[in-house]
């Protein structure tokens, strides 16, 4: 059985929805979803079969959806930072804080109560879970559909996702709050009812779990490879942008692509070991000098020392391949080049990209320029720049042409 897991994460959320939009789209069906806060939301419209209803909810979100805040203040924090107006702004707000003992959240149980079908999600053949934290007691309350009381549903996903601050409304008498206080991606839920095949969409850096009481269990995490923001912050542009990098990341672990920040098809990999081989020796041996490697011989020079020196800088592991660590290389250039992240590159293609954005000179002009700058950045070993030039070196020191993939 097949299970999904939704990390917790406020407006990070969005980054759920594209990631399941290219899990669906590449015939992946989930016989269980589970999530934590916005993790229960997303998952009881997917449970209840209106993942096109949850995508459309998202990339239409604006802050005034949710709370009482204009979408123009929302606007001006996230682009233009506090300034006296958004803090006289927020001042009046937290009157109405203190006032209503915590953050109204009518706006939001109203968008809650309007799409989650209690209905729908209890006659899917999905199973359906998620947790939450009862007080004063902090005890977590872990719970699945069928063990839900009758027309509690839609109470007990609001109450997954009652952020510290948030205003209270009890459930037969008792309160509730945030269930990523306990677990924010509740894995578990789905190990219990036999699932051995999990699916994690995070939106924390982290790919750790709390406590898995499996450890057999096959756990795949797709990690979003951008900063996702501010779990408060429901700003359209960062929604959008967010499920962009949802899909493409969840791409990245469906189609095995290479990168960390860009979409590669994998090569052979003997094809970046000759690319590594073929590295001039008087190239090798300059930045040997620059990374103040003692003298040998240069092959070793550039597999024992250069190459793994190249990984630090790059913070890879010391698993790297030699295309990983190659890739990632070009994906210096490429960002500081602004190439277009969202698209799925064949190396060819990626090195093609990369060199349109590049001014227009001989490659041996551009070489000496970047090995001048090379050697200018002897004092900065672990800085960007260094790596930002060893970057260039390797590119414009190679015949790549002649080992691109047929």
């Amino acid at each position: 059985m097949l299970g999904l897991a939704l990390e917790g994460g406020g407006a990070k959320g969005a980054f759920h929805i594209g990631a399941v939009k290219a899990l669906l789209e590449n015939g992946y069906k989930f016989d269980g979803v589970v999530g934590t806060s916005i993790g229960a939301f997303n998952g009881a419209l997917i449970c209840q079969g209106d993942f096109e209803k949850a995508y459309d909810l998202w990339i239409n979100m604006e802050p005034s959806m949710l709370f009482d805040i204009e979408d123009e203040y929302m606007r001006n924090i996230v682009h233009n930072g506090i300034t006296k107006d958004t803090i006289k702004y927020i001042s009046s707000k937290t009157i109405n804080l203190i006032e209503n003992r915590g953050i109204d959240t009518s706006k939001m149980r109203r968008v809650l109560y309007d799409n989650i079908d209690e209905y729908k999600l209890r006659a899917s053949n999905i199973d359906f879970g998620m947790v939450t934290v009862s007080i004063p007691d902090f005890n977590p309350v872990e719970v699945y559909k069928e063990n839900i009381p009758a027309g509690k549903i839609r109470d007990y996903i609001m109450a997954s996702a009652n952020f510290p601050g948030f205003k209270l409304y009890p459930i037969d008498g008792k309160y509730y709050i945030d269930g990523g206080i306990y677990d924010n991606c509740p894995v578990n839920l789905l190990i219990r009812k036999g699932y051995n095949d999990i699916i994690a969409i995070r939106t924390s850096k982290s790919d750790k779990f709390t406590n898995i009481v499996n450890k057999d269990t096959k756990i795949r995490s797709i990690l979003a490879s951008e900063d996702l923001g501010n779990a408060l912050i429901f700003d359209n542009d960062l929604i959008r942008r967010n499920i962009t990098l949802g899909y493409f990341d969840a791409l990245r672990m469906i189609k095995n692509l290479k990168g960390r920040k860009y979409y590669i098809e994998s090569s052979d990999a003997e094809l970046f070991l000759n690319i590594l081989n073929n590295i001039p020796e008087n190239v090798i041996l300059q930045m040997g000098e620059t990374l103040k490697v003692p003298k040998m011989d240069s092959k070793r020079m550039l597999f024992e020392k250069i190459i793994p020196t190249i990984a630090d800088l790059l913070k890879l592991p010391n698993t790297a391949t030699h295309e990983e660590i190659f890739i990632g290389l070009l994906e210096v250039i490429a960002e500081k080049k602004s190439v277009e992240k969202y698209n799925i590159y064949s190396i060819n293609d990626f090195i093609d990209s990369i060199e349109k954005t590049s001014p227009i000179e001989s490659r041996d002009e551009r070489k000496r320029r970047h090995l001048r700058d090379l050697k200018k950045l002897v004092s900065e070993l672990l800085g960007s720049h260094m790596l930002d030039e060893l970057a260039y070196v390797v590119l414009d020191t190679l015949p790549i042409e002649n080992f691109k993939t047929k």
